[in-house]
C-alpha cells in the first residue's frame, strides 16, 4: 500500500506583486506536479490548485492587499483511472483493520474474552473508488479479507458434532486447561461510503460506512492442555458448520491523518447449527489504518 502526498506551499505568493497583474491575466505556478491558478478580480485575488489527475482541488479567495500563507496536502491514489474536475475514479487499498471481537449473544458460561479474542481484516485489499469532488465524498466497492478468532481460556472446551456443529463442555477434571478457540476466516466484499469534513482545526476528520458482504469460506475450532503427566493435548478441527456468507454493517471514523476507529456488527449468526451457543453474533470494535 503505497500513498503519495503533495505539499504545495502557498506562501510564496506574497512575494509576487499583484499590482502586475490584471484582471485578465492569470498566472499558473508549477509546485511538484500541482498547478496554481492565480487571478485577479473585483472580488480580491483568486486562487485555485490542483493536482495534475484532478482528483484533489483547492479554490480560495483573499481580499486585495491579504498576506496569504497556506499550505495543502493531497492524497493521490494508489492507481488513477480516469477523471476530471468533478469526479475522479482510482483503484486503492484501504481500510486495514485491527481489534478485538466479541461473541454477542453467547451463553456467558462459555465466556469468550473480548481481550484474548481479535480480529485482522484488509477490508478492501484491491477497490475501485469513485470521489465527487465538489462534496469531498466517495464511494467503492472492493475485495479484502477478514480473520476472526473467538477464544476462551476459563476452563470450557468447545465440542464438534457429526454435523458440523460446535457445544462446549468443560475440561476434564485431571487436565490443566490452555485454551479453546474457534476462527473464521472470510472473503469480504464492502460498498463503503466516505464524506470528508472541511473543519479549520479537524481536517482529518472523515467519516465511512456501508454493508460488507462476506463469503465466510473456512472455519475450524482448536482446543489445547496439559495433561497430568506434563504432555500437552490438543483437538482441533476444520469440519465447522459456518454460516456461508453474512452482511456486516461497518462504520468509522478517521481522526488523525490514516488512524481511526471502526465498528462492525453482524446481526446474522456466525455459526449455521449450533444452539448450545446460543447463534452468537459478531461484534469488533478496534483500530483502522488508511481510510
Amino acid at each position: 500500500m503505497r500513498f503519495k502526498y503533495i505539499s504545495a506551499i502557498c506562501s510564496i505568493f506574497t512575494a509576487i506583486g499583484l499590482n502586475a497583474m490584471t484582471a485578465s491575466t492569470d498566472t499558473v505556478l508549477h509546485a511538484t506536479g500541482v498547478d496554481v491558478l492565480i487571478s485577479e478580480n473585483a472580488e480580491g485575488l483568486r486562487i485555485e490548485t490542483s493536482d495534475s489527475s484532478s482528483a484533489a482541488t483547492f479554490t480560495e479567495v483573499f481580499p486585495e492587499n491579504a498576506t496569504i500563507s497556506s499550505e495543502q496536502h493531497f492524497r493521490k491514489p494508489f492507481i488513477g483511472l480516469w477523471g476530471n474536475k468533478h469526479i475522479s475514479w482510482d483503484v486503492i487499498t484501504s481500510n486495514v483493520l485491527a481489534g478485538f471481537v466479541n461473541a454477542a449473544g453467547a451463553p456467558g458460561e462459555i465466556d469468550f474474552e473480548q481481550g484474548k479474542s481479535y480480529e485482522i481484516s484488509v477490508l478492501n485489499a484491491a477497490a475501485i473508488r469513485c470521489s465527487i469532488n465538489s462534496t469531498h465524498s466517495s464511494i467503492s466497492a472492493g475485495i479484502g479479507i477478514s480473520w476472526r478468532n473467538y477464544r476462551t481460556t476459563t476452563g470450557m472446551q468447545l465440542t464438534h458434532g457429526n454435523d458440523g456443529s460446535v457445544g462446549y463442555e468443560p475440561f476434564p477434571d485431571d487436565v490443566s486447561p490452555r485454551y479453546s478457540r474457534l476462527k473464521v476466516f472470510s472473503l469480504s466484499f464492502p460498498i463503503l461510503f466516505t464524506q470528508k469534513f472541511r473543519i479549520p482545526h479537524a481536517r482529518h476528520l472523515c467519516l465511512q460506512f456501508g454493508p460488507v458482504l462476506n463469503w465466510n469460506s473456512h472455519a475450524s475450532l482448536s482446543s489445547r492442555w496439559i495433561n497430568s503427566d506434563g504432555s500437552k493435548g490438543k483437538f482441533s478441527t476444520n469440519d465447522v458448520a459456518a454460516r456461508r456468507f453474512s452482511v456486516d454493517i461497518y462504520g468509522a471514523l478517521e481522526l488523525f491523518q490514516g488512524i481511526g476507529l471502526y465498528v462492525r456488527y453482524s446481526p446474522q449468526s456466525v455459526l449455521r447449527a449450533s444452539p448450545a451457543l446460543g447463534d452468537f453474533k459478531s461484534l469488533s470494535t478496534g483500530i483502522v489504518l488508511a481510510l
